[in-house]
């Protein structure tokens, strides 16, 4: 069935880029870790369990920078899908806008570390946030960059 007749469009991904997909895979690999991969490991005798970020204790961490990151990717395929659509952006500039929501799930990891730290208790996922956050925002800095030198 033709979907033009219905008044709907077909995705139309050539307006994502390259750096776009890096940082849109970079935000959802982020997004699993924090969710599913384990944070804190904990043994004892022959029982153990994991954690994850969005686990006690202050799981609301986790959740909150799930959430924005969330955001920022919504925000870039806002901005892709439909440019004309006007939304709220920071500084009137959108990649100044996912930056300043990179930085904020960076600080919400942080955030979560600083109020744990055990590092013998640290599992997959909280180092892999760590890498996947200090990338995130590398990632914005980059286009941001590059958004102000256009």
């Amino acid at each position: 069935m033709n979907t033009s007749t219905r008044g709907v469009s077909p995705m139309n991904t050539d307006a994502i880029g390259r750096d776009d997909w890096i940082f849109g895979g970079t935000g959802l690999l982020l997004v699993i870790d924090l969710l599913f991969l384990p944070w804190f490991s904990i043994s004892a005798g022959p029982f153990s369990a994991s954690l994850s970020a969005s686990d006690s204790p202050d799981g609301w961490l986790g959740i909150l920078a799930v959430l924005v990151i969330l955001a920022t990717i919504a925000d870039l395929a806002i901005e892709r899908f439909s440019p004309q659509t006007r939304v709220p952006a920071f500084r009137d500039s959108r990649a100044q806008t996912r930056l300043l929501l990179a930085s904020v799930a960076a600080l919400l990891v942080a955030l979560k570390f600083l109020f744990h730290i055990h590092f013998s208790l640290f599992g997959l996922g909280f180092w892999g946030a760590i890498v996947l956050s200090g990338a995130l925002v590398f990632l914005a800095l980059r286009a941001r960059s590059t958004a102000d030198r256009a």
